[in-house]
């Protein structure tokens, strides 16, 4: 051996000692190739001694099926001039016939002419740097962090689709986290043989799965998520167990600008936006989402201030409730509102959720209630049959105290619990009926009303009417905005009020604001009116002013 060979040896040697994998080097020619491999590795995979002239052959057939196209064609792309760069997590199996997840990072060189020369690269074992999820056999968060954070490093554009399984828990609660996890490996295993080769798939926490897509288009993306979503829209039959699930996803490519962490924390804020828009859908990430994050925690903070500092920029309103025949007055609807010094006005849809999201929900309730309570009692002396419909999330009533709190103010203020009507919405009765039945049993018990708020917008709307726990019904406003066009609203009006009157239970029209939609709903018997056409939220001084002052 000369000495420039033996320096080579010497080299390869130093490599293979000093990095965490398998170093390969292989020489092409006109004629063939020659490959040097690592001692261990041959050992390892039962590699034939004569593989130096034959290895790739040989080696294909070691990897599993489902991932040796992937293989071979990124190979091919190389030697068709495509790109110099190679990347690929793939199964291969041992000498002892058991699957290793491994990942091939390959470049090849090329002479002055510009004729392939040397095509070098490491394997790594991912098994052994911990980089496998043991519940699915897929790689692992930790491979997906060290694979994108190669891929910022050298500069190569990829997209990232994040899917997440809707409502998992629901699978674990039926049937076992044993059959659970059945369902997640058979998941993943379903998503890894539908990739192309320029994808991977990844175990993340719980029930994500991350998929790196090289030189991605943001078409290919959703054309993969709707593939699998198809898929999985009927129920899937397991170890004789039933089962169903829908995905939500959110799609990002990476920019030169972001790190790996700016890349987590763009999949989760556009995961919690898909989440929040109803689940079981796709969404291409945009910069807005960040700054719609970061308003939302600002606003938190903002919340929590105000209520540090008795409750500052909180308000009441009151809405008139009117009776549908005679107009007369019959009481109002307490509403919350809130301003901050920095944006000004900020809409009850957008800081209530915050303020459940967040449980200061708990606090601000209970100051709401109070305050209604207290503004009753003033307005019962001049007016004794009036009744303040307050309203209460959902959240609140899982309070075992909150039933206990609500009958001390009444009892604190001194006036009848008749006057008072707990309020909440229509979907999260849906949830959790049993609970919310023996609360509102305990709350009918003390004397006060319960009222069922924007009802139609829920899942099951009319026949949640059988078992809902409701004194009074709210038809939500949508269902007047386009009654003098739209023959479904009123036909749906006058059964919704047929059916409560039968059952024994009242209705309310919601967002009645003209007096032709008044004069189409007139014939069918509601019972009460609330809308702009007969009064705004107003202010605990302009109300009492407008509807109290003179009897």
């Amino acid at each position: 051996m000369d000495s420039v060979n033996l320096m080579m040896e010497k080299f390869y040697q130093a490599m293979c000692e000093s990095i965490d994998g398998y170093v390969f080097v292989c020489s092409l020619s006109d004629g063939g190739y020659e490959v040097i491999l690592p001692q261990d590795f041959v050992e390892e995979f039962g590699i034939s001694p004569e593989y130096r002239t034959r290895y790739f052959e040989s080696w294909l057939e070691c990897i599993h099926e489902e991932d040796r196209e992937k293989y071979k064609s990124g190979l091919q792309s190389m030697f068709d001039n495509k790109t110099r760069m190679f990347s690929l997590q793939y199964r291969a199996k041992n000498r002892n016939d058991k699957w290793i997840w491994l990942e091939s990072r390959t470049h090849l060189s090329y002479d002055d002419a510009g004729n392939p020369l040397i095509l070098a690269g490491v394997i790594y074992n991912l098994g052994r740097q911990n980089h496998l999820d043991h519940v699915t056999g897929l790689l692992n968060k930790y491979a997906f962090r060290e694979v994108i954070n190669q891929k910022i490093k050298d500069h190569i554009p990829f997209g990232v689709l994040l899917l997440n399984i809707d409502d998992f828990h629901h699978i674990n609660e039926l049937y076992d986290q044993t059959f659970g996890d059945s369902v997640l490996r058979t998941i993943g295993t379903y998503i890894q043989s539908r990739l192309d080769s320029n994808a991977a798939i990844y175990r993340m926490d719980g029930d994500e799965y991350g998929i790196l897509i090289m030189n991605p288009q943001k078409e290919e993306a959703e054309q993969l998520y709707n593939r699998i979503s198809n898929h999985y829209k009927t129920q899937k039959e397991l170890q004789g167990h039933l089962y169903y699930c829908t995905f939500s996803a959110i799609y990002h490519e990476y920019d030169d600008e972001q790190d790996y962490n700016d890349i987590v924390k763009a999949l989760k804020v556009g995961m919690n936006i898909v989440k929040q828009q109803g689940k079981g859908r796709y969404l291409l990430f945009r910069s807005e989402f960040l700054k719609f994050k970061e308003r939302e925690l600002e606003l938190i903070e903002m919340l929590r201030h105000s209520i540090e500092n008795d409750f500052e920029g909180f308000e009441l309103q009151f809405q008139p409730q009117v009776y549908a025949d005679s107009k007369d007055l019959k009481g109002a609807e307490a509403l919350l509102r809130w301003e901050c010094e920095k944006y000004g006005k900020i809409s009850p849809v957008e800081f209530i959720p915050l303020l459940e999201k967040s449980d200061m929900i708990q606090t601000v309730g209970k100051w709401v209630f109070r305050q209604a309570v207290n503004m009753c009692k003033a307005w019962v002396c001049i007016y004794p049959q009036f009744s303040m419909s307050i309203n209460v999330s959902y959240l609140q009533l899982f309070d075992p105290h909150f039933v206990e709190f609500m009958r001390d103010c009444v009892a604190e203020a001194g006036i009848s619990y008749q006057n008072i009507i707990v309020e909440i919405t229509e979907s999260k009765f849906i949830s959790d009926k049993e609970i919310l039945k023996q609360v509102f049993d305990s709350v009918r018990e003390m004397g006060m009303k319960v009222a069922m708020d924007d009802f139609g917008t829920g899942y099951s709307s009319l026949g949640i009417l059988k078992e809902a726990p409701a004194d009074i019904v709210k038809i939500d406003k949508i269902f007047v905005q386009n009654i003098k066009e739209n023959s479904f609203d009123s036909s749906f009006i006058r059964v919704v009020v047929e059916l409560c009157h039968k059952v024994g239970i009242k209705v309310c029209l919601e967002g009645v604001e003209e007096d032709e939609e008044m004069d189409v709903v007139s014939d069918m018997d509601l019972d009460f009116i609330q809308g702009f056409l007969y009064g705004k939220p107003e202010q605990a001084e302009n109300f009492y002013h407008m509807y109290l002052s003179n009897g």
